[in-house]
């Protein structure tokens, strides 16, 4: 009897220890996502705009800092990023919208402009598909369809971005239609474990489709955006 009550105290134990609802995700699926207050990235940005065939170029730098967080009913927590840019030269930041991350045990979802997108779904582990328009209402350019099926294409123990040097990441091909008649999109973003998104990179350009000019990849109009980061820490 007396070796069955410890028996019965053991079980209870590890049960109680497996129910802590501190134990949200695995901190590895954490640390692909840090999120906490005062958490900021900095980044170079890129971006060329379209117009009329009319090519725009802005060079710039990106900051997102964490500012503060809510809890959700799930549980969960809801952490709001304040965005600001500087042009070259610029010694101040200028303030220009608020997007939000949420992440729960199955998936981080990052809002933009109000607009929720699914980023990864957990485990983060290569060929991993998902719809990316989960809790949207985002017509794919590339199908005219909702669904946008996201994969991570690449998972590695290390990788180099410039001359710089990376641990371990995720790569998510979020789109990869590269059709050079009517449309080109290519989106993709790269996630490292501590550091969050490190590069991200959007290309959606719409093709001239009159009859003088159909295949020959002349741009009327459309985007090439490419971030990479360059600072991170907690200010």
């Amino acid at each position: 009897m007396k070796h069955f009550l410890i028996y019965l105290i053991g079980i209870v134990a590890v049960a109680v220890v497996s129910c802590d609802p501190s134990d949200e995700s695995s901190p590895v699926e954490k640390d692909f996502s840090p999120l906490k207050k005062g958490w900021y990235q900095l980044y170079d940005v890129n971006e060329v705009t379209y117009e009329l065939g009319i090519p725009e170029t802005l060079d710039y730098e990106l900051k997102t800092v964490v500012v503060d967080s809510f809890q959700n009913t799930e549980g969960t927590y809801t952490y709001v990023l304040h965005r600001s840019k500087r042009l070259e030269g610029e010694t101040s930041w200028t303030y220009f919208d608020t997007w939000s991350s949420e992440r729960n045990q199955k998936e981080l979802i990052v809002s933009e402009e109000n607009i929720p997108f699914v980023k990864l779904r957990f485990p983060a582990e290569q060929g991993k598909q998902w719809d990316g328009n989960t809790y949207n209402n985002v017509i794919n350019p590339s199908s005219n369809g909702h669904e946008d099926l996201y994969k991570i294409d690449e998972a590695g123990n290390s990788m180099a971005l410039g001359d710089q040097q990376f641990g371990e990441y995720v790569r998510v091909v979020q789109e990869d239609n590269q059709e050079f008649i009517v449309f080109f999109d290519k989106r993709l973003e790269t996630y490292v474990r501590d550091i969050g998104l490190v590069y991200k990179e959007t290309t959606q350009l719409y093709y001239c489709t009159q009859n003088s000019c159909l295949g020959q990849q002349i741009v009327d109009h459309g985007v090439i955006f490419k971030q990479t980061i360059k600072a991170y820490g907690v200010e």
